[in-house]
């Protein structure tokens, strides 16, 4: 460990137990986690206020939680094989492998989450007996609601989505309570998703969360909630990893719902027959 490291400085003072209370946290967090949090999030995490936290920041000899969190999540990607592993002279090939299989593994991951979380049947009853399924997003995260959304018609299911912001907030203010948004935000704090949430719950509306952070606003906000995986695989890459991996949660859908309501398929067969030759 390096002499300068987080925990070494933790070590050398005297800490109060409130800050001490903060330390176990930081060193606890995933890197992926502490890249998107905020002060708010650590004291609510940590039980200690804002001010013990900027004293702790100080006392370790950082300017303040942004830099103290920025330390931090260096030093993660220091101690990361998969990080080691694309470091230094490697050819293309064993690029290849280490991203592959940080895709495998964050993939298998998620699924293993959703399998012990018992999440699904919720969720496939839900978007089962909404009158509509919205889908919000906005940014990277748009993509993934495309997905779900490209998915989902296919099935027949009244469902809905579009990249446009104002035309998302429209939709969302027509919401009643027999519908079902589905809002996601890798942050769990997107201002824009969060207006679209808002405006689902004002309604009525059920509201499924897909987001990184478990303890964010709209994680808190929404009546389900799915997290995706934690943790940094390869440098400047956990947010795309952990989208990619969120999108074959469009996939486990479009096959649960298929299990629940074998009727369904057929939808998906008749935009194949008509396509046919022509698609594309």
């Amino acid at each position: 460990m390096d002499e300068d490291s987080f925990e070494k400085r933790a070590a050398r003072v005297n800490l109060f137990a409130a800050e001490q209370k903060i330390v176990e946290q930081l060193l606890g967090i995933p890197a992926h986690q502490l890249a998107i949090m905020t002060s708010s999030d650590l004291s609510e995490r940590s039980d200690a206020s804002r001010s013990s936290i900027d004293r702790l920041s100080r006392k370790l000899g950082y300017p303040g939680l942004k830099e103290m969190r920025k330390a931090l999540i260096l030093e993660r990607a220091g101690e990361d094989s998969l990080h080691r592993s694309i470091s230094g002279e490697q050819g293309f090939a064993e690029i290849a492998q280490a991203v592959t299989a940080a895709m495998a593994a964050r993939t298998t991951s998620f699924g293993q989450y959703l399998a012990r979380s018992g999440q699904l049947d919720s969720l496939v009853d839900r978007l089962l007996s909404a009158r509509m399924v919205l889908l919000f997003g906005s940014g990277e995260s748009a993509a993934l609601c495309s997905t779900i959304y490209m998915r989902l018609v296919r099935l027949g299911l009244s469902v809905q989505f579009t990249e446009e912001h104002h035309t998302q907030v429209t939709l969302a203010s027509l919401m009643t309570a027999e519908d079902l948004a589905i809002c996601v935000s890798y942050s769990g704090a997107t201002k824009a998703v969060m207006w679209t949430a808002e405006l689902a719950r004002q309604a009525g509306a059920g509201l499924v969360a897909l987001t990184g952070a478990g303890g964010s606003p709209l994680a808190r906000l929404a009546d389900l909630s799915l997290v995706l995986p934690t943790g940094l695989t390869l440098p400047g890459s956990a947010e795309v990893l952990d989208r990619l991996a969120a999108g074959v949660l469009a996939e486990i859908l479009f096959q649960c719902i298929i299990q629940r309501r074998p009727d369904l398929a057929q939808n998906s067969v008749k935009i194949d027959d008509t396509f046919g030759e022509a698609r594309l």
